[in-house]
């Protein structure tokens, strides 16, 4: 009897040993961390990060560091979850931490605040929010060394939660957030276009950058709801450069009682605006634009010249020329009950081709025509001096930029 309660104990034990799961074996990155939502979820995004794990091949300890930009500035590739009728979401390591602080943020206040959220059981189960909107989870979690542990360091993660039916690309919202959040000493300059009297003004002093931040933190809203409208040509636009090399663009369209902000060529539902009150409030002496119109055309054409390249282009809007070229690409979508007969949608964001030898740049003359060829760089200042961002065509050959047309926007 006693050796068949000793065989049955060990064979317990087996099973049990048998049933606890070997831990991964470690690399230059953070344990994963998976979020299980219902039937879904994702793999949370490692952001920030300092990591000691052993050497494949010498066993030796090394140091992996990564430290990523604003994730406000990148939000739109940030994992996510959509609203469910599930009510809670599980924190599942591959390894558990040691310590663990989860902060959420939310779209309402501009991702401004941060809420401290508490995990609880072993899944690390955490409330999902119960007011509508778009909300940043933030998952700060250590592993501390020791004699039996291979790998160790502490490690933040971001996924989002957004409401159903939403698709995460939030271009606009990209742009908003981050100028809520600039200060003065974050932006390399701005640029005032008042296109109603072809004039520009560039802010560069700390007092006329304060009042700008000042203008538009007091009048943004947070809420992001697109809107069609009759026209995409604006009468106010700002171009903020930021210090990291980053450039945000809104153009101001007024409407009959109301307004509407340009965002990456999407119209948002906007309030009105003083923006005369703006322009006084800025003391840069205001520039004609019509002074800074090209006058180095090389040849001009009624015809389209993209008609003999083919259709192998993309759209975007310029960011960068010089051996290569820069974009931020958008998509051309026909659209029949669009006010203007077409749509933007935002696509890869800093895109860069290399340049060929031979390309060559059309701009529109009053961005109607005739098509204008013109050097490189008046093509450049071209799309900088404007008053708002101009679509380009980019024909690509052999993978090279062959030639750089802008795009008639009715």
């Amino acid at each position: 009897m006693k050796k068949r309660m000793l065989s049955m104990l060990l064979l317990i034990l087996l099973v049990l040993s048998g049933c606890k799961s070997d831990p991964p074996a470690p690399t230059d990155q953070p344990w994963a961390l998976e979020v299980e939502y219902g039937d879904s979820g994702v793999t949370a995004a490692a952001w920030d990060y300092t990591w000691n794990y052993p050497d494949g091949e010498t066993g030796q300890t090394q140091k992996a560091e990564v430290e990523e930009a604003d994730p406000l500035a990148l939000l739109s590739a940030i994992p996510f979850v959509n609203r469910s009728k599930t009510g809670k979401l599980n924190l599942r390591f591959a390894v558990e931490p040691d310590s663990l602080e989860i902060a959420c943020y939310t779209n309402a206040d501009g991702y401004g605040e941060a809420v401290s959220v508490e995990a609880s059981g072993s899944k690390n189960t955490i409330p999902v929010p119960t007011e509508d909107g778009s909300y940043l989870f933030q998952i700060t979690a250590s592993w501390n060394q020791g004699e039996d542990v291979t790998a160790w360091g502490d490690c933040t993660y971001y996924f989002r939660y957004l409401p159903e039916g939403d698709t995460g690309e939030q271009t606009g919202e990209i742009s908003l957030y981050r100028i809520l959040k600039l200060t003065p000493d974050e932006l390399f300059g701005v640029e005032v276009f008042h296109n109603g009297l072809s004039q520009q003004k560039t802010c560069r002093t700390t007092d006329d950058k304060a009042v700008v931040l000042d203008f538009l933190k007091n009048n943004l809203a947070t809420d992001f709801v697109q809107v069609k409208t009759p026209s995409l040509e604006a009468e106010f636009v700002l171009r903020l450069a930021v210090t990291d090399g980053s450039q945000l663009t809104l153009g101001y369209i007024p409407l009959d009682g109301t307004a509407c902000l340009l965002l990456g060529g999407v119209p948002y539902e906007a309030g009105v605006m003083d923006m005369e009150q703006l322009w006084s409030a800025i003391q840069a002496d205001p520039v004609s634009l019509a002074e800074q119109a090209p006058e180095d055309t090389l040849e001009t054409s009624e015809e389209d010249p993209g008609a003999a390249l083919g259709d192998n282009f993309v759209h975007g809007y310029l960011r960068a020329l010089d051996d290569a070229v820069t974009l931020d690409q958008m998509k051309w979508i026909d659209d029949s009950e669009d006010p203007n007969g077409y749509r933007l949608e935002a696509g890869e964001l800093g895109k860069e081709y290399p340049l060929a030898d031979d390309c060559t740049f059309w701009i529109l003359q009053d961005h109607r025509s005739p098509y204008c060829r013109v050097a490189q760089e008046t093509l450049w200042d071209w799309a900088q001096t404007t008053g708002w961002d101009v679509l380009f065509r980019f024909y690509l050959e052999n993978g090279e930029v062959v030639a750089i047309i802008e795009q008639f926007r009715p």
